[in-house]
């Protein structure tokens, strides 16, 4: 019984405080609205561009030519080796007579010049597609090492660098942004709690006076920034949602070039995952806000 007081004594607590300050609470809230709408809006960008880096990833391909006297059981062992690698995607081994029929096909009006040759001056090749392109210039590098059975290995590097540049950029960028959009989240909440806290100060001393626990000083204030962070949240989410009800279609129609994600289940979880985001920061800006006044 007296565990359901403190339960329902720290919630009436925690909305009696968002009511008395209720143009502060506004303004929380429609600030981490704001934010967390950019948050949302950078998260689907940030997957676009990497399913954008990671298809790239897979166009960029590894070729490397066999030796003419390459032993058949070490080319079939290295084949096995390469394909067990976790970055790599898919190994395909073109032999000699594989790799003439292919240049018949698609350059027919050369074909000719085989037939006066009379010789076939293909070599087998391995042709390497990756799934992680971080590994592609290592790869290389190895094949390069083992001239007995490796003739040749032709990778665009140039091509490859940009591209984990790219990579590297806009991870480093979004992080960032991440950390800054959160700073600016947590700021908010924790002078929304100081203000919350300093005009309660004397109950708060009181209550600490005759022996309240840190916890129950600390827990409305705790369930004010969550629930202000969940309203927040939740708006973010609503106008996520929206957003993408209205502009998705018209967008991916524009840009159909690009690996816009708009199906309900990829806006779903954003709006739960930015919904979880605005609780947990909610809850804990006012918990280090609460604690800093307790430890004065």
């Amino acid at each position: 019984m007296a565990r359901l007081r403190t339960i329902r004594y720290i919630i009436g607590a925690a909305f009696g405080s968002m009511w008395r300050n209720l143009i502060t609470t506004i303004a929380a809230i429609t600030t981490i609205s704001i934010m967390l709408i950019v948050f949302s809006t950078f998260l689907a960008v940030n997957d676009t561009l990497d399913r954008m880096i990671d298809a790239l990833g897979r166009r960029t391909n590894l070729v490397a030519y066999i030796q003419d006297d390459a032993p058949p059981s070490q080319v079939t062992a290295l084949v096995q080796a390469i394909s067990s690698r976790p970055d790599v995607a898919e190994v395909v081994f073109v032999s000699r007579d594989q790799a003439a029929a292919k240049f018949r096909n698609t350059l027919s009006e050369l074909a000719e010049i085989l037939d006066i040759i009379e010789t076939n001056p293909f070599p087998a090749s391995l042709e390497v597609r990756m799934s992680d392109p971080e590994g592609l210039l290592p790869l290389a590098d190895e094949l390069r090492l083992q001239p007995v059975l490796v003739e040749q290995v032709l990778v665009r590097a140039d091509v490859v660098g940009r591209l984990l540049r790219v990579s590297r950029l806009a991870r480093l960028g979004g992080g960032i942004l991440i950390i800054s959009l959160g700073a600016v989240t947590l700021f908010v909440i924790f002078n929304t709690i100081r203000l919350a806290v300093f005009s309660r100060r004397e109950e708060i001393e009181i209550m600490k006076l005759i022996g309240a626990t840190d916890w129950f000083v600390r827990g409305p204030f705790v369930i004010e920034g969550a629930v202000i962070g969940f309203i927040g949240a939740g708006l973010s989410s609503i106008a996520v949602i929206v957003g993408f009800a209205r502009v998705g279609p018209t967008l991916e129609s524009l840009v159909s070039f690009l690996p816009i994600q708009t199906q309900a289940g990829f806006v779903t979880n954003l709006a739960l995952f930015t919904l979880f985001v605005g609780v947990l920061i909610g809850s804990v800006g006012s918990y280090f806000s609460v604690r800093r006044y307790l430890e004065t």
